[in-house]
């Protein structure tokens, strides 16, 4: 996966910094290696405040204590942070119609918005049906192509 992501621009969806947290047994390991990868800088890192929001929302669940450190280590990382404004809703309004699906349209928009090259996610279900519509989406709004990472499957291809 190295070569994958050395010198991209790569947004990191939240569920990877979830399952760091939690150390989920089996996605941590490949999740912890992309975050690696991201403090050595051997790609560009972005990511948004929907992550932090996703991000506290899901681990105060388990525990406040525990989200609260994951978001403060998260604005630790070397991120850039992709700012949300009209266009980004107008690009996630597109997408949420074309794929049907609601939270990742947003972060999809992001992407869109700021020709972001990779999205690393295990959330593989929901970012597939994104992949299914982008052409579509790239036609519409003349954003370059989209590529899914999953850190334990390698490259997300979708007929």
């Amino acid at each position: 996966m190295r070569s994958l992501l050395r010198r991209k621009r790569v947004y990191i969806d939240t569920d990877i910094f979830i399952y760091v947290a939690l150390k989920h047994p089996d996605f941590y390991r490949d999740c912890y290696n992309v975050l690696n990868m991201l403090v050595t800088k051997e790609f560009s890192g972005y990511g948004s405040h929907l992550v932090l929001f996703e991000l506290f929302g899901a681990l105060s669940r388990i525990s406040v204590e525990a989200a609260y450190e994951a978001v403060n280590s998260y604005l630790d990382l070397p991120l850039t942070m992709l700012e949300l404004n009209r266009e980004t809703f107008d690009y996630a309004r597109e997408i949420a119609r074309l794929s049907k699906v609601t939270y990742d349209s947003l972060h999809a928009a992001l992407v869109a918005q700021n020709d972001v090259d990779i999205v690393v996610s295990e959330d593989i279900e929901d970012w597939s049906r994104i992949l299914r519509v982008w052409p579509k989406v790239k036609e519409k709004l003349k954003v370059k192509d989209l590529t899914l990472i999953s850190p334990t499957k390698g490259v997300i291809k979708v007929e």
